[in-house]
Formats: C-alpha cells, structure tokens, sequence
C-alpha cells in the first residue's frame, strides 16, 4: 500500500531522527531531536540577514542550501550529498563546529548571529601566527619534518583517525619526494585522506633568513607543499620572508609550544611538557621523527590533558582540502 503524504514525511523525520543521534553520539555529544516545526525555508542571498528565517535541523529548501554554500566556503563539509538544501546531521555537525570557532553558542540553530558569521564577518581575533587559524579553546598538536617510515607515519594516522584528533603536519618537499621514490606514495594526499591539515615546511629546510628573495619564493614552491598556510625552519624570518611568504599567498604558522623533542628526549618526556605547557588555544610544536610521533604518545597526551579541561583539536570532518581553512573547525 502506498504511503499517504502524511505517513511519509512522519518516516522521514524518524530516519533524520536516528541517523542524527547515531552521528552525534559517535562525536561525543548529547543532540536533542529535530523540533516538530522543520519546514521548507525559502531565501536568497539577497535576503538581509536580519529577515532570514532561523534554521533547524530537519528543515529544508532554498535558506539551507544558502546555509550549506556558506559553510562549505569556509571550509566545513556537509557531507557527501553537498548542498542539497536539507538540514542533515552532517549540516548539524557542520554548523556546531563553525559556531564554536567563532565564539559562538554552539547549538546548531541558524539564527541573525550565525548567519552574520556565515556571510563573512570575520574570527573573533586578528590573526596571531604564533597561534594559527584554530580561534578554539582546543590544543593544535603540529608536527614537522618528516616520518622515519611509512609504517610510522600509517600508525599514527590510523590512531589520529579514530580518536577523531586534528593536527598540522608539516613535511619537507624532500620528504614528499622521498616517500614518492621509496613507497610510491604521496604523504600529503595520505594525511589529508586521513583528516588531517598539511601545510609547507620549505623543500630542503634552510635557514629562510639567509637566502634571497628568489631563494627564499623557490623554497616556498613544488616539491614541498603548495598550500595557504606555512611554517618557515627554525621559525625563522625577516622582512624577505615576510614579503615571499605573501607573495605566495601564504601565512606564515609558529608555535606557541616548543617541545625540543628533537634534542633527543623520552616519549614520557616529550608527553608531560606538553601537558604542563599547554593551555587554551596552544599551538605544540613537534616533529615526526621524534617520540612525540607515536600512538602511545599522543593517547596520553589526550587523556592527561584532558584531566586538565583542555581538548586536542578534532580531525576534520572528512577528506582535508588542499587550502587549510582560515578557522580550523576544531
């Protein structure tokens, strides 16, 4: 017998229901159901903000799809169906991860506040390179370099995957060029399939300071990573810097936590100066080849800062794009 309209559209709210729970329950969250009310909302992006309709989860039409193009322009997936115009768990979650890095209250309704921030007003803060694009109170754990072998590198990955942790690599471009000779495999395209952030960490790892213009632009290009965001070796820079770093669009990443794993310290020690030194929005600088890189490592990271209040950045939610975006969706 053939559904009546009614009958359908009660079916369709019951699978947006469970497959919403399901999804937030898998990230950690308590959701409450789609409100009663879901409906079709209509706007244009000519439509001032202050006359948009709020938008629920369960609602559809022309207002979501506009919600749905925002997010996806600043970086946030809504899932595989795109911008489809429905307010789906995945446009939920979406919407709850760009409210937090805007400083907003995250409960995934679309109201004036949100759509201000979705039509470009800009993160709460300028940008502080020692901090990064993350405008969250979550830690950024970053790694520099490159792995020892593929087998590391895959461990980690695989452990950052599951735990639904994000952090930025930053590889060599002769370390790209190596794991392309010796495994066949570009890491870059490997981490981001992995959600994970990459950004350029210069070709061969000089001093950036001591080079040319031209020197410093060539070290900034293919091999190494060709991206929006950059951390120059050594934190090194000047105005020669400054200038090629913006001429290839891109900014420059510190760190606000430097480990110094790479003077040869123990996993345990490496674990418990990043624990005693980070604090709300910290960026940690490690490096691949050292002791932080392990999944033992950074399960007790995440577990003992934790103890403290602090959470480590969430993992993308799903295949990273090449350009990192401009506020991390941690």
């Amino acid at each position: 017998m053939r559904l009546t309209e009614n009958r359908y559209e009660f079916w369709r709210r019951v699978v947006l229901v469970v497959t919403s729970l399901a999804l937030s329950l898998t990230a950690g969250m308590v959701t409450l159901a789609a409100p009663a009310d879901a409906a079709v909302r209509a706007c244009t992006g000519a439509t001032p903000v202050s006359s948009r309709p709020t938008l629920h989860s369960g609602d559809t039409g022309s207002c979501v799809k506009l919600a749905q193009n925002r997010l996806i322009s600043n970086g946030y997936s809504v899932g595989s169906a795109g911008a489809d115009g429905v307010f789906s768990p995945a446009t939920r979650l979406a919407i709850l991860r760009f409210q937090e890095s805007r400083g907003l209250v995250a409960d995934a309704i679309i109201g004036p506040r949100t759509w201000a921030a979705l039509e470009g007003s800009p993160p709460p803060s300028p940008y502080d390179k020692y901090y990064g694009p993350n405008y969250t109170n979550r830690v950024l754990l970053s790694f520099d370099d490159c792995p020892q072998t593929l087998t590391k590198l895959d461990n980690a990955l695989n452990w950052l995957d599951a735990n639904n942790v994000g952090v930025m690599f930053f590889p060599t471009g002769n370390c790209i060029s190596s794991f392309r000779s010796r495994y066949g495999v570009d890491i870059t395209v490997l981490m981001r399939t992995h959600r994970q952030y990459v950004g350029n960490h210069s070709i061969s790892h000089p001093d950036l300071t001591k080079l040319s213009y031209a020197g410093v632009l060539y070290q900034l290009g293919a091999p190494g990573v060709v991206t929006n965001y950059g951390r120059p070796p050594y934190g090194a820079v000047n105005s020669t810097v400054n200038s090629a770093y913006a001429a290839k669009g891109m900014r420059e990443m510190l760190w606000t936590v430097d480990t110094t794993d790479w003077t040869g310290k123990t996993a345990a020690q490496v674990v418990s100066y990043v624990v005693a030194h980070s604090s709300a929005r910290s960026l940690v600088l490690m490096h691949m080849p050292w002791n932080g890189f392990y999944p033992t490592s950074l399960a007790q990271m995440k577990a003992r800062l934790a103890r403290r209040s602090l959470n480590l950045c969430r993992a993308y939610p799903g295949p990273v794009p090449v350009r990192t975006p401009d506020s991390l969706p941690c």
